[in-house]
């Protein structure tokens, strides 16, 4: 399970969370469950401008001048070197088995907490 921690306020992006952000700064978030950018970036727990921040590491790693930053860290290089030569429609299924797992997990949690996950709302 991708770990959702916030160390000063800020996220820590696991390599599930890379993988997301690889795909979107690829493909956006076409054929997703999550189907806009502001999603993504709450379903990751992120602020939106940190999710575009890493989509432009990956645009560096990927060789793409036009709004990249070369900044990208050691997880974002190993994660474009496994992933890279991946097709559209296996780094999607990918992607989503991260979100079904992850929310499958949540779910989980909530239940032995005596929650209904159907009722809970995500913030």
């Amino acid at each position: 399970m991708a770990t959702r921690s916030k160390t000063l306020g800020l996220h820590e992006w696991s390599k599930e969370d890379n993988i997301v952000a690889y795909y979107y700064s690829k493909y956006g978030t076409y054929g997703l469950y999550l189907r806009d950018e502001k999603s993504l970036a709450k379903w990751i727990g992120s602020s939106l401008g940190s999710l575009k921040m890493q989509a432009a590491n990956f645009r560096a790693l990927m060789g793409l001048k036009e709004f990249s930053l070369s900044d990208y860290s050691k997880l974002q290089a190993e994660v474009y070197n496994e992933y890279g030569n991946m097709s559209k429609i296996e780094l999607m299924k990918l992607v989503k088995k991260i979100i079904d797992q992850d929310t499958y997990e949540r779910n989980e949690l909530l239940k032995r907490m005596g929650k209904d996950p159907k009722k809970m709302v995500r913030i």
